[in-house]
Parts: structure tokens; C-alpha cells; sequence
């Protein structure tokens, strides 16, 4: 628990920034080196669940295997990750129809919240200085198995400090 704080300023943190930076507010947090080896899965693990079924039957401290699509991605060490079933405005059938297709716009806001959670690479239950974007290819709607331990707070927001991700994109 003694990460939450800081995994959900974070979390506020990386949104506004997602939300209304400009390509100059971006440049200041780049710089960062890539994710470690060490957090890299060379295979996939198997039986992930959906964040989904993570929201439905999960239990705080356990530790998890969850697939998804990654959605916000920090230049940090964090991304939220979005349930499989939710629909990217990138897999709609008009070409163009947004310009940050990885945003579910166009998915019931309701349904994104209970369909998204934070990853974070953590080490000592601290954020790693490392950027998780360009891992292996991972960016924005790539498809990922995350392994780690899953946080619950006492608002129902979910958190992943992960140890190992793998990349399904590359």
C-alpha cells in the first residue's frame, strides 16, 4: 500500500500531462533511458486475464497476469492499460476518424473506467527512472502481457507494479 500515493500522482500526473501538453511540455520529460532488460518477458506468459475480469474478481497484494492494449503511455515508467473488449477509435471502420486513436474517445466513459488500469515498473516500491515507451516496440495500442502484483485503493482505482512485461507487437 505504500506505494499508491505515489503510483496515483503519478497517474495524475502522466493524464494532465497526456491531456494537455504540447510537443514542447513532451520534450521536457524525454531523456530518459528505455525500460531494463529486466522487466522484458522473451515469452508470453500464459493464462493473463482481461483487466476486466481483474476489476470483477481481483484481490489487492496478489500477484497478476493481465493482458491488454496500452492507452496513455507516460514518457515515464508507468502506462494505463485498456481491456481487450474495449474498441480504439484506431479499430473503427472510418479511416481518420481521430487523431489520437489510442484515447477511446468514442467508448462510454463509464465503461473505460471500469475497463483501464495503471501499470507502473516500480523497484523498492518506487518508480523506476526509466521510460517504458519504445520498449520492445511498446507504445500507444500495443498489445501486452503484464506479470506483477495488483493494487487496489480504497476508490476501486487498480494498479499494476510490473516486473515483467511482454510485448505482443514487437
Amino acid at each position: 500500500m505504500m506505494m499508491c500515493k505515489p503510483l496515483f500522482t503519478l497517474l495524475a500526473f502522466s493524464t494532465l500531462a497526456l491531456s494537455s501538453c504540447s510537443s514542447s511540455e513532451v520534450e521536457v520529460m524525454e531523456g530518459w533511458p528505455v525500460l531494463s532488460e529486466r522487466f522484458h518477458s522473451a515469452t508470453e506468459p500464459a493464462q493473463a486475464k482481461s483487466v476486466a475480469s481483474l476489476r470483477v474478481g481481483g484481490n489487492s497484494g496478489a500477484d497478476v497476469i493481465v493482458e491488454g492494449r496500452v492507452r496513455d503511455i507516460s514518457e515515464r515508467s508507468a502506462f494505463t492499460l485498456a481491456d481487450m473488449a474495449l474498441t480504439s477509435c484506431a479499430a473503427m471502420d472510418e479511416p481518420d476518424h481521430c487523431s489520437t486513436p489510442w484515447d477511446y474517445c468514442c467508448e462510454d466513459p463509464a465503461a473505460l473506467k471500469l475497463g483501464t488500469l495503471i501499470v507502473e515498473f516500480t523497484e523498492n516500491e518506487a518508480p523506476v527512472k526509466e521510460t517504458a515507451r519504445g520498449f520492445h516496440g511498446l507504445d500507444h495500442l500495443s498489445e501486452v502481457v503484464v506479470t506483477g502484483k495488483l493494487t487496489i485503493d480504497d476508490l476501486g482505482n487498480m494498479s499494476v507494479a510490473a516486473s515483467k512485461v511482454y510485448v505482443r507487437s514487437e
